[in-house]
């Protein structure tokens, strides 16, 4: 197969390489009835993993978060069909993972009507192995239901390639997510904002696949850069600045090899606790506020700032004196179902036969909130004052493991790996240029991101090596700085089939 290059960079990454070569070598993987065919034109996407530094799942309670690109990228290849198929194929390696799924674009509809979410949702969970294909072919659907376009004129197929290690904490399903919608955007002339994907990103992670992450994944994924990073107002998803990194300063992950997932019982009873704890204020300061006195006024103006759903928008003093001491410990669903019915979330439910706990999941979101803006303004006074360096990255770390902890005690959703490692970590500490770590992402595993400063060659390895010593896994070193996928924009490539030699 002769590959030809009509538009992109001509300084191609390994992954792009080797998906190159798959296609050169006429590879069966790739070339198949539901695969690509064996001529026209193929879109060439690709988005990045993200690093956690600060924010992690207080994205969804409106947090500030702090985020960067990784060396880890999902790409996706996508070629129209002449029929109205939607085939997805995945290059992974793993018996979990069916390598190929397909289906029609007439399955979304039944008798000419959009199937609603749900139904759709469990089509892609009805055979075991398929269930990765609703991130990729789940974006046709969400487009159709979200009105980005009335009806495909044709089918498509994708191939994903994603050196993004699953369940890793670095965001593979949002890169496979955006991606997947940048192929899609661009085969179809739909003319999507960066932001525009990352929002139907999370709607199909939320409503097709049933995972209730917040955004700050996608954005990342969508926004990110290789140079700076990402300072994220999740309100629901505006970029407030892109942060330099001070010089001789660098975020490095270390892959547990711990798998987490925010499918898990864990991550999605966290989130509901959350907002247990926001329905419970609400409800208390919408009655107050009726008063007409001082405290009605205070109360107004707790309730104005819940308005939008997001508890990050209590500053720490005003929860700690007017809120915090309305919030049950714990609470059983059926109690709390009984009092204030469902929560303003749309993406959980309240489960009646469990107990939650409240006061402590509110407690994470705010103060971690608070963290994330101190931390990137130390962050950006050691850009701007090198001499005092130190003293900002001494602050920056301090507040990493101060989120360490809440992730642990007030979440619950820390990790005895996690906790091992960055305890290594802080052992090494500033003689060795280790100024902070923290657990990332959803928690409950994954990854560990690092504050370093100067040449941490010898801290890394030690901390490797130790971390192997006392718990028998092989972490592995996740480094920064690669583009998102507006940045990295797209390659177009024509496929042609190789002329027979010519014998004389």
């Amino acid at each position: 197969m002769k590959v030809e290059q009509l538009h992109g960079p001509r300084v191609k990454s390994f992954q792009v390489l080797e998906l190159e070569y798959l296609l050169q070598e006429d590879s069966p993987e790739i070339f198949f009835s539901f695969g690509l065919q064996r001529g026209g034109h193929v879109f060439v996407t690709c988005a990045p993993a993200r690093l956690d530094i600060m924010g992690g799942i207080a994205d969804y309670c409106g947090a500030n978060v702090f985020e960067m690109t990784l060396n880890r990228t999902a790409i996706a290849a996508c070629q129209a069909r002449e029929d109205r198929n939607l085939c997805a194929v995945t290059l992974r390696v793993g018996s979990q993972f069916k390598p190929n799924v397909h289906l029609s674009l007439d399955s979304f509809y039944t008798d000419g009507t959009l199937k609603t979410y749900s139904q759709v949702q469990e089509h892609f969970k009805e055979e075991p192995g398929t269930e990765w294909a609703g991130y990729v072919l789940g974006a046709f659907y969400v487009l159709l239901k979200e009105g980005k376009i009335d009806q495909f004129p044709h089918g498509a197929t994708i191939v994903i390639k994603s050196n993004i290690p699953v369940g890793g904490g670095v965001a593979s399903s949002a890169a496979v997510e955006v991606a997947a919608l940048m192929a899609i955007d661009r085969l179809y002339g739909l003319e999507l904002s960066a932001l525009e994907i990352a929002r139907l990103a999370q709607i199909v992670e939320n409503r097709v696949v049933g995972a209730p992450c917040g955004i700050m994944d996608q954005v990342t994924a969508a926004a990110g850069t290789s140079t700076k990073i990402l300072s994220i107002l999740c309100q629901p998803d505006k970029i407030l600045e892109s942060v330099s990194c001070p010089s001789n300063v660098s975020f490095v992950g270390i892959y547990t090899r711990v798998h987490r997932s925010t499918t898990s019982t864990a991550y999605i009873d966290t989130r509901t606790g959350a907002f247990m704890g926001l329905t419970i204020l609400k409800a208390a300061f919408s009655s107050e506020a009726e008063l007409g006195s001082a405290e009605g006024d205070r109360a107004q103006k707790i309730s104005e700032a819940l308005a939008d759903n997001y508890l990050c928008n209590l500053s720490v003093e005003v929860f700690r004196e007017q809120c915090e001491h309305l919030l049950p410990e714990q609470m059983h669903g059926a109690e709390f179902l009984e009092k204030y019915a469902e929560t303003v979330d749309t993406v959980t439910q309240v489960d009646p036969q469990k107990v939650y706990p409240i006061r402590s999941r509110v407690q994470h979101a705010v103060y971690e909130n608070a963290r994330v803006k101190r931390f990137i303004a130390a962050i950006k006074n050691a850009d701007k004052d090198p001499d005092n360096i130190q003293d900002y990255l001494r602050e920056a770390g301090s507040l990493m493991y101060e989120s360490n902890a809440s992730y642990r005690d007030l979440a619950g959703l820390g990790s005895l790996e996690v906790d091992g490692l960055v305890s290594i970590a802080q052992k090494i500490g500033e003689q060795g240029g280790i100024y902070g770590a923290k657990i990332t992402g959803g928690g409950g595993g994954g990854t560990v991101a690092l504050l370093c400063h100067g040449n941490v060659e010898n801290s890394l390895t030690q901390i490797l090596a130790a971390y192997k010593l006392a718990w028998g896994i092989d972490g592995e070193l996740i480094r920064g700085g690669t583009a998102g996928a507006f940045e990295f924009g797209h390659i177009l490539w024509e496929l042609k089939e190789l002329e027979p030699p010519t014998h004389f």
